[in-house]
């Protein structure tokens, strides 16, 4: 595209791939994925400055324009205009997986291993080498297939980012080392969520701080305050309360309050709308007056 920028600057034109999972980091409405690796992060900047459509094409439709680019066998390029073949992590994030690994209870080739064995992350990385299903799977899946975009296969394992998915069967053994201290589930979930993922990662964490007592008592306890009662109005019609009560005998009521006279409006309510309400107040504050202070419960 650099090549051709005189030619498709401010113009809109199709870009045509046979790497179908760039449509989910190009080709998204919603930008590029948070968990996108820099290289593809510093070509979605890129993109900005332009205004296309991007598509899937498998290689045999576009077979002279990929022939054109195998012929050319000495050609030194610049590392930013490489193309891009594979959504792979970057060596940078390599390091940063393998350095997490060394926080937890496992080892990589453990992770690897275990992978092997789980049904679901071989068919989440089987989807990701080739292309996820249109339709939204189910079960624990589901929650891959929404990430997908943020998903990427390093050595064997699958990463949501630049955190470590975890197979079955490791799990446990993970959970207990974050709860070994008893933080609470305040403290935990965030903590997790720095070193590994897995789907209901959260709900797993929640059932075991539940279950444990010396979580409960590190909970934080909610502020016993006591109540501030208003203060007193220095005339009528100052401050008003309102409320709706009912249904009795199949009527709703609207009952308006005057803080400084007690006095109350009740008010039947054909329907509880945002525009019933309106028109009743209009008609009660037609008569006396609108008030310096509305309080709705």
């Amino acid at each position: 595209m650099k090549k051709f920028h005189k030619m498709l600057y401010d113009r809109h034109f199709t870009l045509v791939t046979d790497h179908k999972p760039l449509l989910a980091v190009f080709g998204s409405k919603k930008g590029i994925p948070v968990y996108t690796a820099n290289r593809l992060q510093r070509w979605g900047i890129i993109l900005l400055g332009y205004n296309f459509t991007i598509r899937y094409a498998s290689t045999e439709k576009i077979g002279q324009a990929d022939a054109l680019t195998r012929l050319i066998a000495s050609r030194e390029m610049e590392p930013e205009d490489t193309v891009i073949a594979t959504v792979a992590v970057e060596p940078e994030v390599r390091a940063v997986v393998l350095e997490t690994m060394n926080q937890l209870p496992v080892t990589f080739d453990a992770v690897r291993d275990a992978t092997k064995n789980d049904s679901i992350l071989q068919k989440a990385m089987e989807y990701h080498q080739s292309s996820w299903p249109t339709t939204c799977p189910s079960g624990e899946l589901r929650k891959l297939f929404q990430r997908r975009s943020s998903l990427s296969v390093v050595n064997g394992c699958l990463l949501f980012g630049d955190r470590i998915v975890l197979p079955t069967e490791l799990r446990q053994r993970v959970l207990a080392q974050f709860h070994s201290g008893h933080p609470g589930i305040s403290f935990m979930k965030p903590l997790a969520r720095s070193y590994v993922y897995w789907p209901g990662m959260d709900e797993h964490m929640e059932q075991v701080c539940r279950s444990c007592f010396r979580c409960a008592a590190v909970q934080k306890l909610p502020n016993r305050q006591l109540p501030q009662p208003w203060p007193q109005p220095e005339k009528p019609w100052s401050r008003i309360h309102m409320d709706f009560a009912g249904p009795i005998n199949e009527q709703s009521f609207l009952i308006v309050l005057d803080a400084f006279s007690k006095w109350p409006e009740v008010l039947i309510m054909s329907e509880k709308t945002t525009m019933a309400t309106i028109t009743k107040l209009r008609h009660l504050f037609s008569t006396f007056g609108i008030p310096e202070t509305f309080v709705r419960q």
